[in-house]
């Protein structure tokens, strides 16, 4: 039995762990984005990394892009990291919630990812090589369904809420689609731009260069509403009643996050978010503000999405190779 003294002598080395814990980040953030540059994620995760430092002791958000397999590859390098709060993912539905309906050796289940915060939704652009001859949804339904072999759609995965989108749209006007899978938003629009597909559903971010520019065309937008910085463009919904649909983007870490360090990851996260700098990019350059919120935010939309999209996605036969 140990003694009193012999107690005390120990007393400040059983503190030592409590007291050597170091405040996160104590060491540059890794932010994974699981599809190629310039599309919606990776525009999202650098315009964090501008503003991190001034919030997280000055380190770094260093920016990783690991595209392929529909988001999942950068979803494993995330799981499989340490869960210390220092290797974190731009999360969305496919990666998050899909992925496990689409591939049958998954190496990572999604529904172990921990939530962290729920970033933003971003509205989408049902768009059309600019030759194609549509110049409205119920147009271009037609188009579709006599289309032999189908219509080709610009995906950056079998899991992306715009594939599932435009597989509902099409499937819903009597046509077939063909998805083609490219790595970024980004690229999509230039194969939209060349012809070499029929259409694809992009972000905002993705999109608009191409409308404003001129070399694809805008059909509508998938929000319950039409946007007010493109007032004539009709919702999607107004052809398929019900058919709304939002690209969102949430964090996500690698299970076993201690909870104490998801609210402290949260919390800085959630300082970026309120930066006026930050929400005003956010608005330019993506045409939404941030979200931001607790971790059960996000973690109640994930559930909500899973409950909505995996029915579609069942529905759709649709899987990944």
């Amino acid at each position: 039995m140990l003694t009193r003294r012999a107690l005390g002598l120990l007393a400040p080395f059983c503190a030592l762990p409590a007291q050597a814990q170091p405040e996160w980040p104590d060491r540059p953030v890794r932010v994974i984005v699981p599809f190629g540059p310039g599309g919606a994620p990776d525009i999202q995760a650098r315009l964090m990394a501008q503003h991190f430092p001034a919030v997280a002791q000055g380190q770094p958000l260093l920016v990783e892009n690991r595209p392929g397999a529909g988001g999942t590859i950068g979803g494993a390098v995330t799981a499989q990291a340490r869960p210390d709060g220092h290797t974190l993912l731009i999360g969305e539905l496919g990666t998050t919630v899909l992925a496990n309906e689409l591939y049958r050796n998954l190496p990572y289940d999604p529904r172990s990812l921990t939530p962290v915060i729920f970033l933003a939704a971003l509205p989408m652009l049902v768009t059309v090589r600019k030759d194609l001859p549509a110049e409205t949804v119920p147009e271009f339904l037609a188009y579709a369904r006599g289309k032999a072999g189908g219509v080709s759609y610009g995906t950056v995965g079998a899991g992306h809420i715009g594939q599932l989108t435009g597989d509902v749209l099409v499937t819903h006007g009597g046509g077939r689609m063909l998805p083609v899978t490219y790595r970024s938003g980004a690229e999509v629009l230039t194969a939209l731009a060349r012809g070499d597909i029929d259409f694809s559903i992009l972000s905002m971010t993705s999109g608009m260069p191409g409308v404003q520019g001129g070399t694809v065309r805008a059909l509508a937008v998938t929000t319950a509403e039409r946007l007010p910085a493109m007032p004539n463009l009709p919702t999607l919904a107004a052809t398929v009643p019900g058919l709304v649909a939002t690209l969102w983007y949430g964090l996500v870490g690698p299970a076993g996050m201690p909870p104490s360090l998801v609210s402290r990851v949260n919390a800085v996260c959630n300082q970026v978010l309120a930066i006026p700098e930050f929400r005003a990019a956010m608005l330019q350059q993506q045409g939404t503000t941030p979200i931001g919120g607790p971790p059960e935010r996000l973690a109640e939309h994930l559930a909500s999405e899973a409950a909505r999209w995996v029915p579609v996605l069942r529905a759709s036969g649709a899987k990944a190779e």
